[in-house]
């Protein structure tokens, strides 16, 4: 008997050995700000200041509000000590001024583990990375996306030419789709998306793919794959997230193998039969083909880099054409259903951009052209408040590359490695900025508004060399998206469209508690 209590004691010793230990761990950085005498937010063990259904949008904005009259201040992403920078001139020192500080993003992706995933332009760092946006630059101006243009209103001819069928001849098996009289009742993020998936086919792999047609094919699944953040994968990129170095060391693969195989596979062989039969097509891939070759010249984006050209290889060239996928798939799609769930429940705002539309249709006898969808002043108005409300990323981080000392009060020294947030949705929903800010009103960007608001405040791509490389692009795809849908359709709220909407978070991406559920009334025009 007393062996057996001896024994039951020395488990609770250990016990309490290991809770202690597991404390510390998760307590032993809590420190970090108060020796700096940094303003923060008081973090809870390994979690830091997420809560439970706190997700990532509405933790930036909850921190952001609790460091209300500071500068700038420390939160905790898990365990990692995080600046979240509030004042718009610090922003701008941070991004463009002293921007060789600051040049890297905090990414899980490792060169051991991801061999291509870690070469795409995110995720590359320092010189690498500078080699490679001067590289990429002329690939993304404005001529290039002209020469692109006409593919992706062929995507979106092809899209709507779709809705148009199933209004009058139903057929809709496999999708989230009604029918009550003469409206259509749908779920329009899985129709976005396969626009979206369409688009990035034939404009990035120069594949033509029917993705409402052909529901199930490889590339539109191959992107819900890689996107899918469900089941177990949300854990493991938690672990990534918390325990980058272990993951690197024991060589984790965070992204499905099957999805990198198949993009290899489908890069090489594509880029072999234009090589061998002499093909050229207005795409991204034949871009990067002449970027390798050396033989891509165009006018300077706003933020090139100029640093000499760093020579391509085909591992550069998938990773570039995986990220653009990534970035496109879900990305896009998201602000689609945004902006019609907006115009649907703002029918005087719709009502009016549809006849800035007609207008232009009518100009361009009955086409839309380049020039034409670019000087929509209301269409851009409509866009720009969308990306206010809902930018495509939350936040944007970087990684201080060099010792640092941050002038602000109180200052803040900065080692290499340590991390900030720039609060992007923040901003955008300060009603110091933006009166009102919930209020959906895209007379914010009218011509005489828009010089009102302070260009430190609205940054829905970033800001300073790192901004998006391919927000023209994106802009491309989804106003022309708009346009083409509105043209024939009129969205209108229907018994299923969740009012007042509840955002969540779907995989990268916002969403909205029940889904996009919207209704299409076919136009008369």
């Amino acid at each position: 008997m007393l062996d057996w209590t001896w024994s039951f004691s020395d488990w609770i010793i250990l016990f309490a050995v290991l809770l202690a230990v597991l404390y510390w761990l998760g307590t032993s950085n809590h420190n970090h700000f108060s020796k700096k005498n940094v303003p923060f937010i008081k973090p809870i063990p390994f979690m830091g200041n997420l809560r439970r259904n706190l997700f990532f949008p509405q933790l930036i904005i909850k921190c952001y509000n609790d460091l209300k009259d500071h500068q700038y201040g420390g939160m905790f992403f898990f365990r990692n000590p995080t600046l979240l920078i509030r004042d718009p001139e610090l922003i701008k020192t941070i991004t463009i001024k002293d921007f060789d500080s600051f040049t890297d993003h905090r990414t899980v992706f490792s060169e051991l583990s991801e061999p291509i995933w870690s070469r795409g332009l995110f995720s590359l760092k320092g010189q690498r990375w500078k080699e490679m946006r001067a590289t990429l630059s002329p690939a993304f101006t404005s001529s290039k996306m002209k020469t692109m243009f006409v593919l992706v209103s062929e995507c979106c001819q092809q899209f709507v030419r779709y809705l148009e069928d199933s209004s009058q001849h139903p057929h809709h098996e496999g999708y989230k789709i009604e029918q009550d009289g003469d409206t259509l009742i749908l779920e329009l993020k899985d129709f976005y998306t396969r626009y979206t998936n369409d688009v990035i086919a034939t404009t990035a792999f120069g594949i033509g793919v029917d993705s409402l047609k052909q529901p199930k094919n490889e590339f539109y699944m191959m992107g819900q794959d890689a996107t899918n953040l469900g089941g177990l994968r949300i854990f493991k990129w938690i672990f990534f997230v918390m325990m980058p170095k272990v993951t690197q060391v024991l060589r984790m693969s965070v992204m499905p193998k099957k999805v990198s195989e198949f993009f290899t596979s489908l890069v090489l062989d594509t880029m072999a039969t234009r090589e061998r039969e002499g093909i050229v097509r207005p795409d991204m891939l034949q871009l990067l083909m002449q970027a390798k070759r050396g033989n891509l010249h165009d006018e300077h984006s706003d933020y090139e880099v100029k640093d000499t050209k760093r020579q391509l290889d085909d591992t550069d060239i998938i990773a570039q054409a995986l990220l653009f996928f990534l970035a496109g798939f879900d990305t896009a799609s998201t602000l689609l259903c945004f902006t019609s769930y907006e115009l649907a429940v703002n029918p005087e705002i719709q009502t009016r951009l549809q006849q800035e539309i007609d207008e232009t249709l009518k100009e361009g006898g009955g086409k839309f052209t380049y020039e034409a969808v670019n000087s929509m002043k209301y269409l851009d108005m409509v866009v720009s408040e969308t990306l206010r409300l809902y930018p495509p990323a939350a936040a944007v981080d970087r990684v201080c590359v060099r010792q640092y000392t941050l002038n602000a009060d109180p200052p803040c020294e900065m080692s290499p490695g340590e991390a900030l947030f720039i609060p992007i949705i923040g901003l955008h929903r300060d009603p110091e900025y933006f009166p009102d800010p919930e209020r959906f009103d895209p007379e914010r960007f009218s011509e005489e508004n828009k010089a009102k608001i302070n260009p430190l405040t609205y940054i829905p791509f970033g800001m300073g060399p790192r901004i998006c490389i391919g927000n023209r692009f994106a802009l491309m795809e989804v106003k022309l998206a708009v346009v083409h849908l509105l043209s024939r359709f009129t969205l209108k709220v229907v018994a299923k469209t969740p009012v007042p909407l509840k955002i969540v978070q779907k995989g990268f991406n916002m969403s909205i508690d029940g889904g996009f559920w919207l209704g299409l009334d076919k136009r008369s025009t």
